[in-house]
């Protein structure tokens, strides 16, 4: 039972996306704005997985956010991590709406 809970806990904790989102949504909106990606918001169901997506449809930048293996992986971790929280983030969607990608005027 301790295995399978710690195996949860890593699956759930590793996916970045949705840590990040979960977390911190204010700061996920401002990263995807100044990375510009074309996502102008992000569900919050799922939002793990929408993150990582709109990182990937931002243009090309160095770094180390932006390399498509290791992005393609948080992506599918994410997406298991974002179904373990669905109902959470079903609740969240549903009451708050979606998460604005918030553009800055420089």
């Amino acid at each position: 039972m301790k295995l399978w809970i710690t195996g949860l806990a890593i699956v759930a904790l590793s996916g970045c996306g949705t840590v990040k989102t979960l977390n911190d949504e204010k700061g996920a909106a401002d990263d995807l704005a100044r990375w510009q990606s074309n996502c102008n918001t992000i569900p919050r169901a799922y939002s793990g997985a929408a993150y990582q997506f709109c990182n990937l449809d931002a243009p090309q930048r160095a770094g180390s956010h932006w390399a498509a293996p290791p992005i393609l992986l948080d992506l599918i971790i994410s997406g298991i991590a974002d179904t373990l929280v669905l109902p959470y983030t079903g609740y969240q969607q549903y009451q708050q709406g979606d998460i604005k990608v918030r553009r800055k005027q420089y």
